[in-house]
């Protein structure tokens, strides 16, 4: 009946145990917690049932019985210890799982050392080390708590601990069964506490407590209710409340809103309440609201709502912080003049850091006694080429910095005795030789209690190009002003002596006594290169723009610029050139003078490469297209790329930005003008030019011009003299001999011609023979009559009276812009003086054959 009694009583405690296993592991908000409390569980059913086994099993060892109940024993008492380490959240030591590995050992003393020190070797130390970390961690609990009602529950679980234990004792030595039901009894108040009573709530997490505690504002935390769950030391001292008239009360008994009441404060805190959602609000809204005190006082907070959320992100409770504004206004009150400073000090330093990192200006913070960077700004990073991670720490010296007017020393030395630098000039030296100039200026201050050296440094590469430019374009056009009324007058006297001698050669058949007279044209023609050169200077010298065949004009003004040498031009032309927009003659004098410049320099021996390419500019951005040579991106278009190559000693880099300036010139027999005459004439067409020299590799200048889409027009086939009396002529210009002259070449090719000496004058012949119907086949018109009304305006008024008038410009002088767009200003053609007979009677035929 007694072991009936037995077996029934341990059945019992071991289905208690099962059922409090069970009811942990299906617990909904299951954590470490109640999982290691249902293995602490599992293990006492198990020692139960190890030591029920060999009494009522004959099959089982009695030996063997007694060593796995020894085994579970152990692991009992280990279990137990992890299940209070999770409970308190202490932090577990790296050792302790190797306490396990004790068991064995420890289970078979027990079992193989003979009673009573086999039975105490399993009890005493089992028995001492539960109560010793049970009475520990208990004391741990009522030291930290925060509040009457957790202190109390400490105090109520540490007799709870010392009753139980002595049940423990007395029941081990008088009945085992008795044993057993003071374990499962223990196991079930524990199993109340923990998911139900909520009293081990306060005991987790003590770090967290600790810092709720010393948190300077007040904390409470409600649960999804909005109960009050707890509050931390500050709440408590500001209110004088006690816990245990608060815990479990509504949050409306201490927050007093004009939203809130008991009915609605669930939705209050939801409407208030942040939620963590990832976005770029980091910080919860604040709400001005009244805290209640015990006294009845009413404190002014600044409240905060955080919303508290378990993995399955349903709403497990909120957090409140209250900021107390009397304390905030207190401090403001009785801030002191230090504290003034301070504050001022600390907005100097934020409006500083603010200057530094958006100021438009570089920036390099040094250490006065090294000179090493501490800090730098965002644009000197961009004019040095490195991040600031690379910059910190290095010299001056090592970012390739060099100062222009002084050494680094004396930068030094200066700052120290005057305090500060003004503008001086330096330049940076990349490693692939490129060269940034910069304008700095320097001042010392003091920063934490050392000097530094705010140096400040701008880049001026842009702005030197600029003006290196400018200064150039206003060389050019100094020279162009004086070198226009030259060409302007010279070309005027050149028109009469070459009309004359193509009066000449028309006249003298004898091919020896044709001979000197073709001379004088040949130097006359020459003389007419080097008035075109002037006009190149001139303030207008624009082109007159037509389309030519690129291959061709390459070909032929390269091979005329090394006749005579041993120079040879190597081609590479790519497939599909466009023709080019350009002046025939002024991109002749170009291609010409630096065709000759690379002969002279190999002494007119050797191979100059030439190659053409295409670049097509139309859709491309400002970045993505060439600067011109006023340092502004080109226009968009479609260009074509020359590059002439020599294989000569190179320009010396001491020397490459003079070689565009009027009248510079490396050789003795040299005018000074050809590469200005190459500068000019590029600007003047919108295009660009580079210039790239090695010493002893040779020099390539590379040329940008316009070109288009649309085949050049095939040359007019020869047109005979037209017969003699076919056509009248009116010639007016303001020079008698210039008059007089053509006056001659057009009589020769039998031509009737009338001449006026201004505008005026031809526009009321031309209006004479216009009324009586036998009007003028064609008018040549002077551009520029300084005492008289121009041929422009001349134009304008017979083209009014007559639209389908035939007018031709004239002009030795390139200023105004109607010479290259006769087009636009109603002329059929051009001639530009000085003219051959040819080029007259060509001008001539091209308009009047139609």
């Amino acid at each position: 009946m007694t072991s009936l009694f037995f077996l029934i009583s341990i059945s019992l405690v071991i289905f208690i145990l099962l059922v409090l296993v069970l009811l942990n592991l299906l617990h909904r908000d299951r954590s470490s917690v109640q999982a290691r409390f249902a293995a602490l569980c599992l293990t006492l059913a198990g020692t139960a049932a190890a030591y029920t086994a060999p009494r009522f099993v004959p099959e089982v060892n009695p030996l063997m019985g007694e060593m796995v109940f020894a085994l579970l024993c152990w692991t009992a008492v280990l279990v137990y210890l992890s299940f209070l380490v999770d409970m308190t959240a202490i932090r577990r030591s790296r050792y302790f799982y190797l306490s396990y590995a004790a068991i064995p050992p420890v289970a078979l003393a027990s079992v193989f050392v003979s009673r009573p020190a086999g039975l105490a070797l399993l009890v005493i130390p089992g028995i001492a080390v539960v109560v010793y970390y049970s009475m520990n961690f208990l004391r741990i609990w009522i030291r930290n708590a925060t509040d009457d009602r957790a202190r109390r529950d400490g105090e109520w679980m540490f007799i709870l601990i010392f009753f139980f234990t002595f049940g423990t004792i007395v029941s081990f030595f008088h009945s085992v069964s008795g044993l057993f039901w003071v374990l499962a009894f223990w196991m079930v108040v524990i199993h109340f506490s923990v998911n139900h009573l909520g009293i081990f709530r306060n005991l987790t997490n003590t770090e967290n407590k600790l810092i709720l505690d010393n948190v300077f504002d007040i904390v409470i935390i409600v649960d999804s209710q909005g109960s009050i769950v707890r509050m931390n030391r500050r709440g408590y001292h500001v209110t004088q409340f006690s816990s245990i008239a608060l815990i479990g009360h509504g949050v409306e008994m201490l927050v007093i809103h004009r939203d809130l009441s008991p009915r609605n404060r669930v939705e209050w805190l939801e409407e208030h309440a942040w939620h963590d959602t990832g976005g770029q609000n980091r910080r919860s809204p604040s709400i001005d609201a009244i805290l209640a005190t015990r006294s009845g006082e009413e404190v002014p907070v600044d409240l905060r709502v955080v919303c508290l959320v378990d993995l399955s992100h349903e709403t497990t409770g909120y957090i409140i912080s209250a900021t107390d504004m009397r304390i905030t206004q207190q401090l403001i009150k009785e801030i002191s003049d230090r504290e003034y400073a301070a504050r001022d000090l600390a907005l100097s330093e934020s409006k500083f850091s603010r200057l530094f990192v958006f100021n438009p200006t570089g920036i390099l913070i040094l250490d006065m006694d090294t000179l090493r960077i501490t800090d730098v700004n965002p644009v000197m990073e961009n004019i040095l080429e490195m991040e600031t991670s690379m910059l910190e720490g290095r010299t001056l010296g090592d970012t390739g910095l060099d100062f222009a007017d002084m050494s680094r020393e004396d930068f030094s030395e200066r700052i120290r005795q005057e305090g500060s630098v003004s503008e001086f000039s330096a330049q940076i030296t990349f490693e692939n030789q490129r060269v940034k100039k910069c304008r700095l200026s320097a001042v010392a201050f003091d920063l934490n209690d050392s000097r530094r050296i705010m140096l400040s440094a701008s880049d001026i590469t842009a702005e030197e190009e600029m003006r290196e430019a400018l200064m150039r374009r206003q060389k050019v056009e100094t020279v162009g002003i004086l070198a226009g009324g030259i060409a302007h007058d010279f070309n005027n006297i050149l028109a009469v002596i070459l009309g004359h001698i193509g009066l000449a050669k028309m006249r003298i058949t004898d091919k020896q006594a044709r001979d000197p007279v073709e001379r004088a044209e040949q130097a006359c023609l020459r003389a007419r290169e080097i008035t075109g050169q002037l006009l190149a200077f001139s303030r207008g010298g624009a082109p007159v723009l037509g389309i030519h065949d690129t291959r061709e004009l390459v070909t032929e003004f390269s091979m005329l610029a090394v006749d005579g040498t041993s120079v040879a031009c190597l081609y590479n032309f790519e497939p599909g050139l466009p023709p080019l927009h350009v002046d025939r003659i002024q991109i002749g004098q170009v291609l010409t003078n630096l065709v000759k410049n690379g002969a002279q320099a190999m002494d007119n021996s050797g191979f100059i490469d030439i190659a053409c390419t295409v670049c097509d500019y139309r859709s491309r951005s400002a970045r993505a297209r060439p600067n011109g040579l006023d340092s502004k991106p080109v226009k968009r278009g479609l260009y074509v790329q020359i590059a002439i190559h020599d294989r000569g000693c190179g320009i010396p880099e001491a020397i490459v930005k003079k070689i565009f300036d009027p009248f510079f010139s490396t050789k003795q027999t040299g005018s000074g003008l050809g590469l200005s005459i190459v500068y000019s004439v590029i600007q003047n067409h919108g295009g660009a030019l580079e210039v790239q020299s090695e010493p002893h590799k040779g020099t390539t200048f590379t040329l940008l011009l316009p070109a288009m889409d649309e085949e050049p027009s095939s040359a007019l086939p020869e047109i005979p003299a037209a017969p003699d009396g076919e056509f009248r002529i009116l010639v007016m210009d303001d020079d008698e001999q210039v008059i007089a002259t053509a006056v001659s070449l057009l009589a020769s090719f039998g031509y009737a011609v009338d001449i006026a000496k201004d505008g005026q004058e031809a526009c009321e012949k031309y209006a004479a023979a216009f009324e009586s119907d036998t009007p003028y086949d064609a008018v040549i018109l002077d551009l520029v009559v300084p005492e008289g009304m121009s041929g422009q305006e001349c134009a304008a008024a017979i083209l009014t009276k007559d639209p389908a008038a035939v007018l031709i410009v004239s002009s030795g002088y390139s200023d105004d812009p109607v010479l290259a767009h006769w087009k636009e200003h109603g002329f059929k053609g051009a001639l530009k003086k000085p003219y051959t007979v040819d080029e007259m009677r060509r001008a001539l035929l091209n308009v009047l054959v139609l």
